[in-house]
This record gives structure tokens, sequence and C-alpha cells, in this order.
């Protein structure tokens, strides 16, 4: 892994208020995994031992309504807590869980987290003050690769997938339900948003060769739909395959940066016409072009 640096934010608010979470709109997934969609969807494993929530949501608010949700589904249940990223709609609400809530995050994660959370926290900020007003991405139980988590009738493999969204992603595999939550890392008819460091599309696709193995029956993204599996992880590695060569092809024929931005892009829409366009894609196209071969 290249060394931990600062990312470069762009210059731009990180979006819209941030709406509370709606635990009304909770949906079952699959035989141990509920969801309350939203920003970003929070998945909850519910085992016959304990329970797994997979991140915070923006802030202790969002936390706090996740925790009712959590005692609603599996009341009394001793309850363990990972985030899949350090951006704080992913991990800064720990404040709103209860205590005893017992947090496991990869060092590589938390490392990064140490390194850039103002910066990140100060983006955000800009539309979601209030929720951010107390950020709190507690003290976690670090691990190195990966951990493994019986819930009871169910396990949960949190594992460290390389960098890709962020230097620290954190996936979350449940055997059992052949479920995986993807936090950033994998969408349903959405482009990559690169904001982590100088991470290029090269070793995004990278990371989603190293978990595709698994080939999943659901994935669970965080910013979009969940969807069937192999399919969503096999489409993102065709789109960032397709990024990857069309861009090199385009500064091999000695067309200039913006040039070859626009005229990826173009083509990529061509290509998958049902994707949602992120306008951070092209700045994947520009790393790319200014990566020497």
């Amino acid at each position: 892994m290249p060394p931990l640096e600062a990312p470069t934010i762009p210059a731009v608010p990180a979006g819209k208020t941030v709406p509370l979470l709606d635990a009304s709109k909770t949906e079952k997934l699959s035989a141990h995994i509920w969801m309350i969609p939203g920003y970003p969807n929070i998945p909850i494993i519910v085992g016959k031992k304990a329970v797994l929530v997979v991140d915070t949501g923006l802030g202790n608010s969002a936390a706090h309504v996740i925790s009712e949700e959590v005692e609603r589904l599996a009341p009394g249940k001793p309850l363990y807590l990972t985030t899949t990223h350090f951006h704080p709609e992913h991990a800064a609400g720990f404040g709103g869980f209860p205590s005893g809530t017992k947090l496991l995050r990869p060092s590589v994660q938390e490392n990064e987290l140490n390194a850039d959370r103002g910066r990140m926290l100060e983006r955000f900020r800009i539309h979601n003050a209030e929720a951010l007003s107390q950020a709190d991405y507690g003290k976690p139980e670090l691990f190195k690769d990966e951990k493994i988590l019986d819930l009871g009738d169910v396990h949960a493999r949190i594992f460290w997938a390389g960098p890709a969204h962020t230097y620290g992603d954190t996936l979350v595999y449940i055997p059992e339900d052949r479920a995986l939550v993807t936090g950033d890392v994998v969408q349903n008819l959405a482009t990559p948003t690169f904001l982590g460091g100088d991470i290029g599309p090269e070793e995004w696709l990278h990371t989603l060769q190293i978990f595709a193995p698994l080939k999943p029956k659901l994935v669970i993204p965080d910013h979009s739909p969940p969807g069937p599996g192999e399919k969503l992880i096999s489409d993102e590695e065709a789109f960032m395959t397709a990024l990857i060569i069309e861009t090199r092809k385009a500064k091999k024929d000695d067309l200039s940066e913006d040039d070859s931005v626009e005229k990826v892009t173009t083509s990529l829409h061509a290509q998958f016409p049902d994707w949602i366009m992120n306008p951070l894609t092209k700045d994947g196209i520009r790393r790319v072009w200014k990566k020497k071969e």
C-alpha cells in the first residue's frame, strides 16, 4: 500500500443536507439481514447471540435511530459495530449507540481516519453542521486484515478489502446468506467515486478482483439499492476496465488530458447508459491519464 497521505478533496460541498434515517422503511433482505435504507444504507445482521451493525449514519442522531431499530429487531442482544470506511456518514456517529457497543475497525482504516478526519469533516459540515456538531468516531478494537464474528446461527467476516474508494475500505461477508456489504467499493448502477489519495482505477480494479471469487448472491452497497452480487461486481469490473483501456488509448493517441476526459466520459455514457455518472468519475480518468505506464 502506498504511504498514507491526506486525499485531495474537491473544493465543493459534500452534497445536500442529509435527512435523518427513517427506520419505518427498514426491509428484510435475507434470512439474517435487515437494512435501513438511506444515506447511507445501514445493514443490520441479526444472529441468535448477537447483532452486527455496519456503519453509523451521519452523526449521533442517525445512530440513535439505528440503535432503536436494533433494539426492536433484537432486544437485549450484544451489539457489534463496524465501519466500511472513515467518511463521516459511515463512521462519525458512535455516540448514538448504547454503552457496551463493541466497535471493530481495521488498523489501516483507523490510520486513515486519524490522518484525514478533519478535512473530511469540514467538507461534510458545509451542509450538515448540526448533524456533525458532536462527531464521535469511537475507540475501536483494531484488527489487521480480518475479524470473524460468531453471532449465533450466522457469521460475519469483516475484512480489509484493499485500496479503492479509500485506503481503508472494509467489507462484510455473511456466508450463510451469501451476502456482501460493499460500502462505496461496489455500487448498483452508479459509477465509482474517487476520493482516496492517489488511488486510481487500476488499484480499485485489483481490489475488486481480490474479492470477486466470493461470488455473493447479494451485494449491499451504501449509496444505491441492493442487487445481484456477482453481476454488480462483474459490471463494475467491466466499467473500470473500459475506463482504464480507453484512457490509455486516448493518451497514446496524443489527446490532451482534458480531451481524453471528455472522450472517455462520452464513451462510458454510451456503454453504461443506465448508470448514474458521478462527477468524480472524471477524476478517475485523470488519474489514469497522469499515471506513468
